[in-house]
């Protein structure tokens, strides 16, 4: 009872908006292991983030504790870390949860690992318990050993996966798995695709079951006032919104309601992509054009996001609002830039282009460093990160596929060159970056996050199948060599289904022949760009302006403007009319 009553006054007393005056945090930089060696201490890593609810309670309470901080200032060197602020280290312990806490000693070894809120009975404990005893844990290594030559996953493997994701299913609320609910893009990505293939050989049911519950409880997460979705519900219903806006959230809604509104026509897919689209534009993007990082659960230490949230617009804009983190990544802004485009291509909408290409432009300029790859928060070669330069590269795909404009497939090439150049691990996948000089332990280990990994196979395969570039097609394939590995060793990892799928078959396929200021050329090409699925490849040649990227194809001269569709061996009859052009590209389109 007592430690029910300690929690209860804990909730009662709110988040604390400011860091602790009295603990003195430190940078987390290589050097802290010789400080730590020559100090005979331990380095304690509290990595949080600005939207963390349990940050805030755990710096107000834990870090205050005096007793605390006695032992803290007598045997640690305290470090504390804003996750969105430095990939790496995130990505490192993002299975952790935020805020976690790691205890390092002075070579770099984990000695002990916690997610989540620690009150300080407990913590006073476990800082006693690695004085006493700092026996480092033993380091997990992901990737099993797997035939060298492999780029596929086996039959098995594959049917394997598929019945796992399918069996974490929950057929009666939608989601996956048994604790939180929120859409992770790849897993229903591939529940659309794979329903959408078996439509024309199969049962589809499942899949669609599995894609249609979770997107119509998704919608729960919704802010129904200003739009945006919250982060997660802790409710199998999807009824108990966690209230933080994160970029990547409103990502992976707006591309999955945007492909689900492509294959099934529902509006209210739609309308979710578009409910979402309007916080990012009225609330996340700045002055600049860029797009700012997140936006808090709370708007103060009394006000928190289930009583705020519940008020009408003009009740929230009275009085104080969730604090918005005003950082503006090149990750997170090419998120934004590649979900706006795909919604755009969808509805038309002038602002969401606009809207994108701002943003694209000033991230251009602002975080671009000189190596090539993008700076997460500054435009500078130590701060580069896979996750930067890849979203990017994504973003710029999908400028070109909303205009057709070849300046963005050429940016596209060239950072996927850059990833390949500089985050390709020889021993397998990508790495977030090369660990720091003088980094040692299991900092010295490359991070290898997996979704990025995903990400990363699928867009160097795209772009080879769209440009005359045979090693981007050959660090596809040793991206998907890792996320095999994965799959041997029982990771359920869905997104490497899509990639797997992907690396074995050509993209759709669709040109639109004629002048770009010509109506019928444009309208041909506003149909083609609608074609439900990610994976397309689609061009517009105007002659006007040279070749295409890759001249596989010897279109002939129409007296009109055409499409044409050509993947797999075969091409279609030139039409006309943009109601033709699903069909024909369907028809090429092996599922």
């Amino acid at each position: 009872m007592r430690s029910l009553l300690v929690l209860l006054l804990i909730l009662a007393a709110g988040p604390a908006r400011a860091e602790t005056p009295s603990l003195p945090w430190q940078k987390w930089e290589p050097a802290l292991f010789d400080r730590a060696a020559a100090e005979d201490k331990y380095i304690l890593l509290h990595m949080a983030a600005v939207w963390c609810h349990w940050c805030h309670v755990m710096e107000a309470t834990t870090y205050k504790d005096p007793a605390v901080q006695k032992t803290i200032g007598e045997k640690f060197i305290p470090v504390r870390v804003d996750q969105d602020r430095d990939p790496a280290l995130s990505y490192r312990y993002e299975n952790w949860g935020w805020p976690a806490t790691i205890m390092l000693d002075r070579d770099g070894n984990e000695i002990f690992k916690r997610r989540g809120y620690i009150p300080p009975e407990l913590f006073i404990k476990l800082l006693a318990a690695v004085i006493e005893d700092p026996s480092a844990l033993k380091s997990f290594a992901v990737g099993a050993a797997v035939d060298p030559d492999a780029v596929a996953l086996s039959a098995p493997r594959r049917d394997g996966v598929e019945a796992l994701v399918l069996k974490n299913f929950d057929k009666d609320n939608g989601g996956f798995g048994d604790t939180h609910r929120f859409i992770h893009g790849d897993t229903v990505e591939w529940a659309l695709e794979r329903g959408r293939a078996l439509q024309r050989n199969g049962d589809p049911a499942p899949w669609r079951e599995a894609s249609a519950r979770t997107l119509s409880g998704a919608r729960k997460l919704i802010d129904p006032v200003w739009g945006g979705m919250f982060q997660y519900s802790d409710q199998l219903d999807w009824s108990g919104p966690h209230y933080e806006k994160l970029l990547n959230i409103q990502r992976d809604a707006i591309r999955t309601y945007v492909l689900s509104h492509q294959i099934g026509g529902d509006p209210d897919n739609l309308a979710a992509a578009q409910d979402i689209a309007r916080w990012l534009i009225d609330f996340m993007q700045s002055d600049s054009g860029a797009f700012f990082a997140s936006q808090d659960a709370d708007a103060g230490p009394d006000l928190h996001g289930d009583v705020f949230y519940a008020r009408s617009d003009a009740e929230r804009r009275a009085g104080p609002q969730p604090p918005i983190d005003r950082n503006t990544y090149a990750r997170e802004n090419g998120w934004t830039i590649a979900s706006l485009a795909a919604l755009y291509d969808v509805t038309g909408d002038p602002a969401l282009l606009l809207a994108a290409r701002r943003a694209f432009d000033w991230t251009l300029a602002n975080r671009r460093a000189p190596n090539g790859g993008f700076g997460h928060l500054k435009a500078t070669d130590d701060d580069t990160h896979l996750g930067d330069t890849l979203a990017m590269a994504e973003a710029a795909l999908a400028l070109y596929r909303s205009t057709a404009e070849r300046r963005y497939l050429t940016l596209a090439v060239e950072l996927g060159e850059i990833m390949v150049r500089d985050h390709l691990d020889p021993a397998g996948g990508f790495m977030v970056r090369q660990p720091e000089a003088g980094a040692r332990g299991v900092l010295a280990r490359p991070v290898k996050q997996i979704d990025e990994n995903v990400a990363a196979t699928r867009l160097l395969n795209l772009l080879a199948r769209q440009t005359d570039r045979p090693a981007l097609r050959v660090a596809a394939q040793h991206g998907m060599r890792w996320l095999i590995s994965l799959a041997e060793d029982g990771l359920v990892v869905p997104g490497a289904l899509l990639a797997d799928r992907e690396l074995s078959r050509e993209p759709a396929h669709v040109t639109v022949v004629g002048a770009k200021d010509d109506p019928a050329a444009r309208a041909l090409y506003e149909a083609a760009r609608t074609y439900p699925t990610r994976y397309l490849r689609i061009e517009w040649l105007d002659r006007r302006e040279g070749p295409l990227p890759m001249a596989d194809v010897d279109y002939p001269d129409m007296p009109e403007a055409a499409a044409y569709a050509c993947a797999n061996g075969a091409c279609s009859v030139p039409v006309f009319a943009p109601a033709e052009v699903h069909r024909i590209v369907a028809k090429v389109d092996d599922r």
